[in-house]
């Protein structure tokens, strides 16, 4: 279940990014004007009637009243004088419109409706520039519905440049925006960095699981502050996005809360993983198919969020129970991961009395505990996490390596045999060797001028045989090379050329150190076909062809 949440995780954040890239893939369109005022665009209008008249019947572009055929048209009144030139600049939301000015088409917006935005397109900011006329001049504003039910209309409407309408629209979401920014990178930061230590602990899907929490909350309360859609040329992906983010969420706060209880195989986790995937399917199906827009499904994505709250409260009182919970860092993700849960709740309770107007804005409290406390934490513990990583692998290295030649040694050798023994295919060739007339250097000189031997033997073999293969030693005068290779020819060629240079760097050491006993090293070897039982029958083979060479080396000296 571990390797299943890290990879759930993964995925998920990974998604998001690319989502999100994809949004800002083309370039920003922008078109601005010389107008400087800035006048209320949503009052002055009137219904219009069959004719294309006016009527007494006021209207706001906020809260159009639509005909039986998802139809409304708006007629306004305006005057030439500080105000030709200028943009009517606007944010529209499931409507198609034609904007009219005397009677002359000088806007329009038919979107096209991608499968993956559902039934509408979303929010849209409009900058629309007014052409130069004289004295007074009717705006018409016809309307079409996009979807029966679903509110269509215009918010932030102004008579204003458009380059101060977007500046307005920034500066009044400015620390939404940039508490959005600051989460999502800190998300991302933290995914990478535990990807990064590589370490193999609950700590990682931890880690991974607050960085993929803090990404979807990131986009997700960035909903309403208009920034994405300023920029961005696709209004479907942001769609997606807006509501999409909810579906792994669950999965993953789910997977943060059961880390901090020591849990991972809770059966709860796999229901609300299933359940996740169920509601997926749902919406891609519901969504692709025309049946249904986000907001009918939404409630089943709000569904699983509270069960997840229900499966989390019960996990955390069983883990207070069973005294899981003791660490001083654990109780600190807790109770910070709790703030932001209770602050998602109370926008949800917003949300169903009716207030829609920011569905995040009590959760951005929540937010600013969760980067300031949990990014602190979870920098803290990769770093301690880092450090005894390292000091594991310094006293691994020293507990395989020989610490007078610096050579692999014989636990070394040990574990790399059972691993040999182990392996389904492949051959490797055991090359046993033995210092000559050591214990003579040792009797007769000491045990200085023998350890200058052995080390000048270590540095021969290394440097002859350590760049094709693995070298040990293995006892006081005794070596082992294991070249590893697919086919018997190809391993005696690679012996044999580094057997040519490993007796060019004996002849060599021999004539550049001033020794009592030159350095004479006997050798023999086998083939060992991986895997098929132990190799310890060719390494006696090996040490026996040894031997039979070093009665050879020993006559040729007499």
């Amino acid at each position: 279940m571990k390797k299943a949440l890290f990879w759930i995780n993964i995925i998920s954040g990974a998604i998001l990014l690319l989502l999100t890239v994809l949004a800002f893939f083309t370039t920003f369109d922008y078109r601005g004007s010389v107008y400087q005022g800035k006048l209320d665009a949503n009052v002055g209008w009137f219904y219009a009637d069959s004719e294309g008249k006016a009527t007494e019947k006021a209207a706001t572009l906020g809260d159009p009243q639509y005909d039986e055929k998802e139809t409304a048209v708006l007629i306004k009144k305006v005057n030439a004088e500080g105000l030709a030139g200028g943009d009517l600049c606007f944010v529209s939301a499931n409507v198609r419109f034609w904007i009219y000015l005397n009677d002359e088409l000088i806007y329009d917006f038919d979107p096209e409706m991608r499968v993956y935005a559902g039934l509408a397109y979303g929010d849209e900011i409009h900058e629309v520039n007014i052409p130069y006329f004289n004295g007074d001049a009717t705006i018409r504003i016809e309307i079409k519905r996009l979807t029966d039910g679903m509110w269509g209309g215009f918010e932030r409407a102004y008579f204003q440049n458009s380059a101060n309408y977007l500046k307005d629209i920034i500066h009044e979401n400015l620390w939404k925006i940039i508490l959005s920014f600051i989460v999502f990178v800190i998300g991302i930061m933290l995914i990478l960095m535990a990807l990064v230590f590589e370490y193999k602990t609950i700590n990682q899907i931890e880690t991974i699981s607050i960085g993929v929490v803090a990404m979807l909350l990131a986009v997700w309360s960035n909903s309403g502050t208009y920034m994405l859609e300023t920029f961005a040329n696709d209004q479907g992906i942001l769609r997606l996005l807006n509501y999409g983010t909810l579906i792994p969420l669950p999965v993953a706060g789910l997977s943060l809360v059961l880390c901090i209880t020591r849990n991972l195989e809770a059966i709860s986790i796999r229901i609300i993983s299933v359940l996740a995937i169920l509601n997926a399917l749902i919406q891609t199906i519901g969504i692709g198919f025309g049946i249904c827009d986000y907001h009918d499904v939404l409630i089943i994505t709000h569904i699983v969020f509270l069960l997840t709250v229900i499966f989390a409260i019960a996990e955390v009182v069983s883990a207070f129970k069973k005294h899981r919970i003791v660490e001083q860092s654990q109780f600190r993700v807790l109770i910070t991961f709790s703030v932001v849960v209770v602050t998602g709740l109370i926008d949800l309770t917003f949300y169903y009395l009716g207030d829609r107007r920011d569905v995040a804005r009590v959760t951005r409290v929540g937010l600013v505990f969760f980067v300031v406390f949990l990014s602190v934490h979870e920098v803290g513990q990769l770093i301690e996490i880092g450090r005894k990583t390292s000091e594991a692998e310094i006293m691994k290295r020293l507990a395989h390596e020989d610490g007078l030649t610096k050579l692999e040694n014989r636990l070394a050798f040990t574990e790399y045999e059972t691993e040999l023994a182990m392996r389904g295919d492949g051959r490797c060739l055991i090359l046993q060797l033995d210092i000559n007339f050591l214990k003579k250097v040792n009797d007769g000189y000491g045990h200085v001028e023998g350890d200058r031997i052995i080390c000048g033997a270590a540095d021969v073999i290394r440097e002859s045989f350590g760049s094709a293969g693995r070298t040990f030693r293995t006892g006081g005068d005794e070596f082992i090379v294991i070249l590893e290779g697919m086919d018997s020819g190809k391993l005696l060629e690679t012996f044999e050329k580094e057997e040519k240079h490993f007796l060019e760097l004996v002849e060599a050491f021999n004539q550049k150190e001033e020794l009592p006993v030159p350095l004479s090293i006997a050798y023999g070897y086998a083939e060992y076909v991986c895997g098929s039982g132990s190799p310890e029958q060719q390494e006696r083979l090996a040490d026996a062809r040894m031997y039979e060479h070093k009665k050879k080396l020993k006559a040729a000296m007499v």
